[in-house]
């Protein structure tokens, strides 16, 4: 047996949190918060668009003072909210992918 060090990490190795990991995952909530709010934005220009088109008045409310919309406010908070869960966990997988399985895409033997 030959006492080669090997690539593979342990579950501490794993589980240890870096600042990098942190800016990571924080990074990715921010973009899911983002998507959450395109996707937001996407819904209401649909909703307004098909109102105009059958000349139907469109009244818009605002949001906690953030967002003047004629969607309601549960909408919004719930874009956002899933956006940044979603986020959470796409930063997580992306994390193990990319610095823990070490799985590029200029890595790949053919």
């Amino acid at each position: 047996m030959s006492n080669k060090k090997t690539n593979k990490k342990t579950n501490k190795q794993v589980a240890k949190i870096s600042v990098k990991k942190i800016v990571y995952v924080v990074l990715t909530i921010f973009l899911g918060k983002l998507l959450g709010l395109l996707a937001f934005e996407l819904i209401s220009f649909n909703f307004v668009s098909t109102l105009e088109k059958d000349s139907l008045p469109v009244a818009y409310d605002q949001i906690f003072g953030l967002v003047w919309s004629p969607l309601p406010a549960y909408l919004f908070w719930t874009l956002i909210f899933f956006g940044a869960v979603g986020g959470f966990f796409l930063g997580l997988t992306w994390w193990r992918i990319v610095y823990v399985e070490h799985r590029h895409w200029r890595n790949k033997t053919k």
